[in-house]
């Protein structure tokens, strides 16, 4: 048996792109059903919740590709927050800093 060689960054593109698509079908599916009337709806509504769940699943790994895989991902469409609401701890005051608890002993 012989090693194939791929390109990583090519390889880890192809997979987000691929599990992004998957994604976002399971969550028009999901929403679909929900927003069917009827006979339809009912005998559908039980899935939602597996779909979403299979979404969520598939958001939680691309989280690790992302920290992972070579790859400036930054240019797919995807809704992802830009900025972080909590200031950098240099620029708080004293004031603002979260009290020390009990860390446990």
């Amino acid at each position: 048996m012989t090693d194939k060689l791929i390109d990583t960054k090519s390889f880890c593109n192809s997979l987000y792109k691929e599990l992004f698509g998957m994604k976002s079908k399971l969550e028009e599916f999901a929403s679909t059903i929900e927003h069917t009337e009827g006979k339809t709806k009912e005998a559908l509504q039980s899935y939602t919740h597996h779909l979403r769940e299979m979404a969520n699943f598939i958001e939680w790994k691309l989280e690790i590709f992302s920290k992972v895989c070579p790859v400036d991902w930054s240019k797919l469409d995807m809704d992802v927050e830009s900025k972080v609401s909590v200031p950098p701890v240099e620029t708080r005051k004293e004031s603002e800093m979260p009290a020390g608890g009990y860390v446990g002993g």
